[in-house]
């Protein structure tokens, strides 16, 4: 079996190249922006690249790849793209453009497949890339399966999950997520169509698959494979410093796809104990008129270098990850490794990993009560806390890349034999 990987950005794809290799699978890894040895065009982009750009692009590599397994299709387009959505805080022209290229690659990626159909026999693409490349496929290579990753949940379900919960004036940033589904049921909609193009889908948590079950997909079509963590992020937890209250951490894009409105109202009404918030990550000064009445009881560290990240989680006794939807979070993995308890909503892979109590709190979107309720327990009951952080790391032993590797592979071999 050979398998074609395509996504115009990064994403997971990098982690499911790696996985398709590893296994001999991989026909070829299709993309725009790569950082190939002999590229010209690489080498002169990074000759006006800033320190922070610059090693954003050297991170378009696949350390699991040989540069004669990669193929790349519109990469000025694309590189444009990188550059629009730094200057673009509207995301209006970036997402227009993005939209437009990525038609462009998915008609060469077509024709690309069309002429090696009898060396393919599966594709695997991503959500809001496969909407052209896979009615063609359909019709032209009938013989190839069609797979979609779904790194992120179904939009048309997550536009009726977040229209369902209060959201205040914090539903301004909505916007800003690309395409405008979660504002505009029409582009919902017609993405829930491009979900039922495919032929098997691979999630990677229980509310991925409620996604899925939304727009009628079979079970025996959804291909379950959790995520996993990399070895060297987990840190001993006896290299807490101690101190006094709690300090809460939250890891993500800061908007309100990921529940920034009830973190900040938890944060206000908390204000006057010894509870400390630190909130890291891009997107504050898109709304900046938002954040600025919650400056005095919260931190906005914005996008911070590794170091530094390294450090606040340190630091942090409480991860805090109330989001509306997300496909899993890769930061609940991240801090239950390093022995930090985390209070997450039901809407991402929380109720998969986390033991309600035990290594953490499972609370339902949008309400912020129940953070504020978390919080005052674990504020009160240092020793619960602390059984907590001990949990924690040892609760996830089973989440290791490895097996990520080991059940992915082996969940598209089942579903070619028995297709075959």
């Amino acid at each position: 079996m050979k398998v074609l990987l395509t996504h115009p950005g990064t994403q997971h794809s990098f982690r499911v190249a790696t996985a398709l290799k590893k296994h001999g699978l991989l026909y070829k890894y299709v993309t725009t922006v790569y950082d190939k040895k002999d590229s010209f065009t690489m080498k002169i982009v990074k000759l006006f690249l800033n320190k922070n750009n610059l090693s954003r692009a050297n991170r378009r590599k696949c350390a699991a790849l040989e540069d004669n397994d990669v193929i790349q299709f519109c990469e000025w387009f694309a590189l444009f793209g990188l550059l629009l959505v730094r200057i673009d805080h509207s995301r209006k022209i970036y997402n227009w453009w993005e939209k437009t290229y990525s038609a462009i690659y998915q008609k060469k990626l077509a024709k690309y497949i069309i002429r090696h159909k009898d060396e393919i026999d599966m594709v695997i693409s991503y959500d809001l890339h496969s909407s052209i490349l896979f009615p063609i496929l359909k019709e032209k290579t009938p013989r190839i399966k069609l797979v979609m990753d779904n790194a992120h949940p179904a939009r048309n379900y997550l536009y009726e999950v977040y229209n369902g919960i209060d959201s205040g004036k914090f539903r301004e940033t909505y916007a800003q997520e690309g395409g405008g589904f979660l504002v505009d049921k029409q582009v919902a909609d017609k993405y829930g169509e491009e979900i039922r193009m495919a032929d098997y889908h691979i999630v990677a948590s229980s509310f991925s698959i409620k996604a899925l079950k939304f727009n009628h997909i079979d079970d025996s079509k959804i291909l379950f494979v959790p995520y996993g963590v990399s070895k060297k992020d987990d840190v001993n937890n006896t290299l807490k410093e101690s101190h006094e209250g709690l300090n809460i951490l939250f890891v993500g894009e800061v908007n309100q796809r990921k529940g920034i409105y009830q973190i900040l109202e938890a944060a206000k009404q908390l204000k006057d104990k010894n509870i400390k918030f630190d909130i890291v990550g891009r997107g504050g000064d898109v709304c900046g008129h938002l954040y600025k009445p919650y400056t005095n009881c919260a931190n906005f560290h914005g996008h911070v270098s590794f170091e530094k990240l390294q450090e606040l989680y340190k630091h942090a006794d409480v991860f805090l990850f109330p989001t509306l939807g997300e496909g899993f979070g890769l930061v609940l993995l991240e801090a239950l490794s390093k022995g930090i308890p985390v209070i997450a909503s039901t809407n991402c892979a929380g109720p998969d990993l986390i033991e309600d109590g035990k290594n953490g709190f499972i609370i339902n979107p949008g309400h912020v009560n129940e953070i504020v309720e978390k919080l005052n327990f674990l504020l009160n009951n240092p020793d619960e806390l602390e059984i907590m952080s001990n949990y924690a790391a040892r609760s996830i032993s089973n989440y290791t890349w490895e097996n990520y590797e080991n059940k992915l592979c082996q969940c598209l071999i089942n579903i070619y034999s028995q297709d075959k």
